[in-house]
């Protein structure tokens, strides 16, 4: 996620427009599709702790190359690998959680979701404070080697709760052809996508609509990003509290209403006044990306435990399936999304994101109706 406040400093080392720089951006979903695919096989077979020591590696291997390179040729295949490696330690890192979630007996799975939201905004937050100050390469290679090796102690430090293979582990295996074979459940994906597809082109384009339409300098318009990340944090860390006062069906609709109406409203007026009164049109801007922000925040997390539910308790199958499915559909998207940047602009991009969240007030029939 550190990447995605310097998106201005990736396009300016490759050249390219933006049409081209999204197309780009979008080849890292292809790693994911085959990994998701195949994952599940290979975390199976060397163990989670195996598959997250490579995944872990990989990924910062590659996200060094990123920032090095000025080739097209060199950037895509090195996308696909980190989108590859990120998967296949999504799919182990997951596989570990259920199993430990099953061992305390106690629900963690969703302040897994608010840890990570708390990591990427941190590193939003130093990307913010050092892209004035450091480039680009020496930013990410630098903390790319700081977070290799405080992943590779923690995998270190959890070796006791990494378990033997046994029998009962075919049930967390997390991909495989014939499990998603004539099982998919095109409801709760298409619904999962429209929950998901804002935070993918938020990230794509977040940094990138405050410099370029906004006129933002490049580390403000890198708090546009920060915003959104604190939005999912509070939202995240939050969604025990809210499950108790509403249902997930009541969420799921209110996410969709208040997240995406209200970007897209702020979203309009932001730009529509940013000649005229450039520092409310930040302002607003920037609350746009919080409301974003806290619209996301319950999604994910809601729409895997609906996925496991409806799957009679096979979490780690659900959470492949529900993902594969995602991935799938967002490569398709960010594609689209980047062409349809390049005849129009980056605010078009955005407000259809929002306007895929105002589905869910429809998609929100999918959850349940009884308060946790």
């Amino acid at each position: 996620m550190s990447l995605a406040p310097r998106t201005p400093d990736l396009k300016a080392n490759l050249g390219v427009n933006n049409g081209t720089f999204g197309t780009l951006l979008s080849t890292a979903s292809l790693g994911s599709i085959v990994m998701l695919l195949i994952g599940g096989h290979i975390v199976h077979h060397i163990g989670s702790k195996r598959a997250m020591q490579i995944g872990s590696t990989i990924i910062a291997s590659s996200f060094i190359v990123l920032v090095h390179t000025s080739s097209s040729l060199v950037f895509v295949i090195f996308n696909i690998l980190s989108g590859g490696a990120i998967s296949i330690y999504h799919i182990a890192s997951s596989g570990h959680a259920l199993h430990r979630q099953d061992e305390v007996g106690k629900v963690i799975v969703p302040k897994l979701h608010g840890a990570w939201g708390l990591g990427a905004m941190s590193t939003a937050g130093l990307a913010f404070l050092l892209t004035s100050k450091v480039s680009i390469a020496w930013h990410i290679s630098v903390l790319m080697l700081l977070v290799w090796s405080a992943t590779q102690f923690t995998i270190h430090k959890l070796t006791p709760t990494f378990h033997a293979k046994s029998d009962s582990d075919d049930k967390y295996e997390l991909t495989s052809l014939k499990q998603f074979k004539f099982k998919v459940n095109w409801f709760l994906s298409i619904g999962f996508f429209c929950a998901s597809l804002m935070e993918f082109t938020i990230a794509d384009w977040a940094t990138l609509f405050g410099k370029e339409v906004l006129g933002m300098s490049q580390s403000t318009s890198a708090l546009n990003y920060l915003v959104y990340l604190l939005g999912l944090i509070i939202g995240r860390f939050s969604i025990g509290w809210a499950l108790k006062h509403g249902s997930e069906s009541f969420w799921i609709k209110a996410a969709g209403g208040f997240g995406g109406g209200g970007f897209i409203i702020l979203l309009l007026i932001s730009t529509s006044i940013h000649d005229s009164q450039p520092t409310l049109s930040y302002l607003l801007n920037f609350l746009g990306f919080l409301i974003g922000g806290l619209g996301s925040s319950f999604l994910a997390p809601i729409f895997f435990a609906i996925a496991g539910r409806l799957s009679k308790g096979q979490n780690a199958i659900a959470v492949g399936r529900l993902s594969f499915m995602n991935t799938l559909l967002i490569f398709n998207s960010k594609f689209i999304l980047a062409w349809i940047v390049q005849l129009t602009t980056i605010t078009v991009a955005l407000l259809i994101a929002g306007a895929s969240m105002l589905l869910l007030i429809y998609f929100g029939k999918i959850g349940s109706t009884k308060r946790v």
